[in-house]
């Protein structure tokens, strides 16, 4: 009888019909004294667990265990008795969820018949609403939205979606109130123009959705799921120095919208509508429903904190930075669309990818360097701003685990009008440089190179001959070498910068550094000369 009742519970489990008051055998033996239900939780629409099983004696009889209050389908494995010394056991349990709680009790009856319970209250399927965050990534040509970090609210296995399970469409908003929606060059991408819904909606291109942790990587099991979208821009050279730059329609996250004359980098707005399109276990019906939108993640790395004299500044900190361990820092001042206006903190960060100094690359080729990335106010980087750059140089420096004798500058376009006054400072608070680069910009008299010869750093000059800003290198080269004063130029000859990605007007030279591209006549890359200069 008991063989074809144990055959019974198999084929109603299988069926996954209502299971009331079933049972089935374990091995324990007549002092069973303990029967507990441990941990559960959700996963795939099943609520999973155990409950432990713990005996004094041999488990050498058998005693059944039996469940009732379930609607939805119970699965319990047993464990196996392997010698005599053995004094516990372990069921596992799984129990289909259903739309509604259930209570379920499992019994187990002694060899006495006495009788030991333990309670499961299963939760019902989750309905949410049910929360995502939207991403932003950083790629050298801007900043972009990326995808979406869904929290589900359940624990899901990586089979339990796809990158059909959702759909999604965006609309965004610019610093300005201006809704994208246009096609063309610096704008949305003419081959895409089937992505466009009407009102400055447009469909986003799902490449990849999966299982998550909490920070967005994959995972076999976890409560996230990650969309990724098509997001990267599509770039081509236009005549002798220009460049052309198309985007994936509703993906561009920041543009030269703020400030009174709108030339600054701002952050835009985003609406996203996420839409379930296949079931997925353990979610009955839900509701998506956006929250925040996140910085990339590189991005978060960086303090943001309030600069002396006005504007902002960003402070990356190397995780291996220690009082035993101390690490370079470099200093790096952005161009002139990237002011701080009053809200686009950190924009320098992202205008252009400055943030590629705290990326892998370049981390790895210094062995862990601090970041320090300034912000200027909106009347911009000048000799003016010398005294409060000092003043906060020197502060980091001191308030933090840098190596004094290997503090690097530098800057691109107007940047280089705030690395020039520093590297030349006599000022009782200047400071003692490793070495400097100069891009897209700077004009060294012979006077200056006299003074930056006296300090005795080397100086790196990287630019295009196409750029105008950068005509004034191969003189500001001869006077640093007539000065005596270790000195390199890379001058790209003349059209687009190309990254061997994207293109870019001449003027964006700073893309070959972000790159680690720049290199000398023995193949050195600018990362690794750098990463050598030492006072």
């Amino acid at each position: 009888m008991k063989k074809f009742l144990s055959i019974v519970i198999a084929l109603v489990m299988t069926l996954g019909l209502s299971a009331q008051a079933m049972a089935l055998e374990i091995s324990v033996s007549n002092n069973v004294y303990d029967f507990e239900a441990g941990a559960f939780e959700a996963v795939d629409g099943w609520y999973v667990g155990e409950i432990n099983v713990r005996w004094n004696g041999n488990g050498n009889n058998k005693a059944d265990v039996t469940w009732t209050g379930n609607e939805g389908e119970v699965i319990v494995t047993p464990y196996t008795v392997e010698n005599n010394k053995q004094r516990e056991g372990t069921l596992g349990i799984k129990i289909k969820q259903t739309i509604e709680e259930q209570t379920v009790v499992f019994t187990l009856t002694k060899v006495n018949k006495q009788k030991l319970n333990t309670t499961v209250v299963v939760p019902p399927l989750y309905d949410g609403p049910i929360s995502f965050d939207v991403l932003r990534t950083a790629d050298n040509p801007g900043y972009y939205f990326s995808g979406a970090l869904i929290d589900m609210g359940v624990t899901l296995t990586s089979a339990a979606v796809d990158k059909d399970t959702f759909s999604a469409k965006a609309r965004v908003t610019e610093h300005n109130g201006s809704v994208q929606g246009s096609f063309g060059s610096f704008a949305w991408d003419p081959e895409k123009e089937s992505y466009a819904l009407g009102d400055g909606w447009a469909k986003w291109n799902i490449v990849d959705a999966y299982v998550s942790d909490a920070d967005g990587n994959r995972v076999d099991k976890g409560n996230y799921v990650k969309i990724d979208i098509e997001w990267k821009t599509r770039t081509e050279p236009s005549g002798a120095s220009s460049a052309n730059r198309y985007d994936v329609p509703a993906t561009r996250a920041a543009w030269y919208t703020g400030g009174s004359a709108g030339n600054l980098i701002a952050y835009a707005s985003i609406e996203l509508d996420i839409t379930q399109e296949k079931e997925i276990p353990g979610i009955s019906s839900a509701t998506y429903v956006q929250d925040e939108t996140k910085h990339d993640p590189i991005f978060d790395k960086f303090q943001i904190s309030d600069a002396p004299g006005g504007g902002t500044y960003a402070l990356y900190t190397p995780e291996n930075a220690s009082e035993d361990n101390k690490r370079p820092i470099l200093v790096w001042f952005h161009g002139t669309g990237e002011r701080y206006h009053g809200a686009n903190p950190g924009g320098n960060l992202i205008g252009n990818r400055a943030l590629s100094f705290a990326d892998k690359e370049f981390q790895e080729a210094l062995g862990g360097a601090y970041i320090l990335a300034p912000q200027s106010t909106t009347a911009g980087w000048s000799a003016n701003r010398l005294n409060d750059m000092e003043e906060l140089i020197n502060k980091v420096v001191a308030e933090n685990d840098v190596d004094p004798d290997r503090i690097y500058v530098g800057g691109l376009s107007m940047g280089t009008g705030m690395t020039t006054p520093l590297i030349t400072s006599t000022t009782a608070n200047q400071i003692n440089f490793a070495a400097a680069i100069l891009c897209s910009g700077g004009n060294l008299s012979a006077t200056q190179a006299e003074i930056i010869a006296s300090k005795g750093f080397p100086v790196y000059l990287v630019g295009n001959t196409s750029d105008g800003a950068a005509s004034g290198l191969p003189a500001s080269l001869a006077n640093l070498k007539a000065a005596g004063v270790d000195a390199k130029l890379k001058l790209y000859p003349a059209g687009p910068v190309f990254d061997g990605t994207y293109y870019y007007g001449a003027h964006d030279s700073w893309n070959y550094i972000y790159n680690n591209l720049v290199e000398d006549e023995n193949g050195e890359t600018i990362f690794q000369w750098l990463a050598k200069q030492s006072r």
